[in-house]
């Protein structure tokens, strides 16, 4: 089994709002992944898997929690030192990107910040070898990001991560924005780098057929919080908590008749605010398996069986 490259423990990320309520966006996660694989992290809008990977890279500081990287803890002031190894792909490439700039400036900033390139002509060449790393060509460096396709400036972003050379990706929804053919070019793209290089991704997405193609485990959020973690194939073949059963029961089938006669399960009521939130299971109000304890305690994150972990008493 290789090493684990990033230990996250009881990592929390609270906000301030309105009149000095808490809003607990990410409350008290925990997780390894391990050096070169894929953890896909998936859940409805709003559960805080954005946040859980901005406050691991750095952008968020965190409320409570470590972030170990490499055996370094990374929360104690520790984020500039390893910028170089940590990088993070965002939802928008359009809106990530700096329209003013050319490509070629883009794509250098990380390689002029840390003095990566001995000469200009090293920096060109590192800057070409970026372009066609993810399928883009040199007279695509004197172009602005307004002069691509949605496709393309994603390709610009990858290649812009990529610039440092770095270990860890941590990649936020990065083909929400994009036609569904371009998706799938770019999850092979980001599949052919990981085995060319030996990337680690945190691949945050909502598309869980996506995410199955691409994960080696997938772990589900609700309300901040990790409600289950598994092997991929694990978790679609014997979903544990609830919420990850509902989450999978709506996922499109290609065949008509299957589609009609297959049973979805229809969630009732709303998702709580995290701000206030009630004792016990965060999942409770919604779930149709509910206890008298699930009102009480709140269930923790254990390992039901090798490799798969779930937070739910019922199991």
């Amino acid at each position: 089994m290789a090493e684990a490259l990033l230990e996250v423990s009881d990592l929390s990320r609270y906000f301030t709002v309105g009149n000095r309520k808490t809003l607990k966006a990410v409350d008290g996660v925990s997780m390894t992944m391990r050096r070169g694989e894929t953890l896909g992290l998936v859940g409805e809008s709003g559960c805080g898997k954005s946040t859980l990977g901005r406050t691991i890279i750095g952008l968020y500081e965190p409320t409570a929690g470590t972030v170990r990287f490499d055996g370094a803890n990374v929360t104690a002031g520790r984020y500039r030192e390893l910028a170089l190894r940590m990088q993070m792909i965002f939802q928008d490439p359009y809106t990530s990107l700096n329209p003013r700039m050319k490509v070629s400036d883009i794509l250098a900033e990380g390689i002029d910040n840390h003095r990566l390139a001995r000469s200009t002509a090293d920096r060109s060449k590192r800057i070409v070898d970026l372009l066609e790393s993810v399928g883009l060509s040199q007279e695509h460096a004197n172009r602005y990001p307004h002069e691509f396709s949605g496709g393309q400036r994603q390709r610009i972003c990858i290649a812009r991560a990529l610039s440092v050379s770095p270990d860890f990706i941590i990649a936020d929804e990065p083909i929400s924005s994009l036609d569904v053919s371009i998706q799938a070019q770019v999850v092979n793209l980001l599949q052919d780098l990981q085995s060319e290089m030996g990337l680690t991704y945190l691949f945050i997405a909502h598309d869980m057929s996506m995410v199955r193609c691409i994960s080696d485990r997938i772990g589900v959020m609700y309300l901040g919080s990790l409600v289950e973690l598994a092997p991929s194939e694990d978790l679609f073949a014997k979903p544990l908590h609830p919420y990850t059963r509902a989450l999978l029961s709506a996922i499109p089938i290609p065949d008509p008749k299957e589609e009609r006669s297959r049973r979805r399960i229809m969630l009732k009521g709303t998702v709580h605010s995290p701000i206030d939130m009630p004792p016990g299971c965060k999942f409770a109000l919604r779930c149709e398996c509910r206890k008298d304890r699930c009102l009480a305690d709140i269930p923790r994150l254990r390992e039901v069986e090798p490799g798969h972990f779930c937070a739910c008493h019922d199991v």
